[in-house]
């Protein structure tokens, strides 16, 4: 039984941060079926379908991805993996006005029939070139704990987690997100695990 399940180690929401965009990896293959583009408005429903399949207790509509995503100026870009009409993957470029010089990887999200199969890594790398290109210096994300396997290539991407006792505050960074470094040496057992 894990942690988790014994109620021991509730998730926690958590915030990672990648230093530099200098030295971003290269774009991985997709697959010949497959494109990495910027989302459409017509992609609105695609997308909320995708979103809603990929985070557990969360609804989405076609207007809330209009409004909140594509709409919304401190989004820079949606990136997508598609399939023709159908979407596999997604990450967003968020660039907030109290900090333009930082990237901000949201709503990264992959089909559940479509995990480990490196598109999340292809869109989140975008995310990461768009980030530069777009003047930012360093990236931020949140996630959560349990979400190990995206931990895990977060951590292959160069993102660091933010811990309480190394953090300076003052910057855009939600306080409620950095957590003590005894949270993060428990995700880091649980990876090696």
């Amino acid at each position: 039984m894990s942690e988790g399940a014994r109620g021991q180690d509730v998730p926690v929401d958590v915030t990672m941060r990648r230093r530099t965009l200098v030295g971003v990896p290269g774009m991985p293959q997709v697959g010949e079926a497959l494109e990495v583009r910027r989302a459409r408005v017509e992609d609105a429903r695609a997308l909320a379908s995708l979103l809603g399949s990929a985070f557990e207790g969360e609804t989405w509509d076609a207007a809330g991805v209009e409004q909140e995503l594509l709409c919304d100026p401190t989004v820079r870009a949606v990136l997508v993996v598609a399939a023709g009409r159908r979407l596999a993957s997604t990450a967003s470029l968020q660039v907030r006005p109290e900090s333009p010089g930082s990237g901000w990887v949201r709503w990264v999200a992959t089909d559940p029939s479509r995990r480990r199969k490196g598109l999340a890594r292809a869109v989140v790398v975008g995310v990461l070139e768009l980030a530069a290109q777009a003047g930012c210096m360093d990236a931020y994300l949140d996630t959560r704990t349990d979400r190990l396997a995206a931990i895990a290539l977060y951590m292959q991407l160069g993102f660091e987690p933010l811990v309480a006792e190394d953090w300076e505050g003052g910057s855009a960074v939600s306080a409620s997100h950095v957590v003590p470094r005894e949270v993060w040496t428990r995700v880091a057992g649980a990876l090696r695990s």
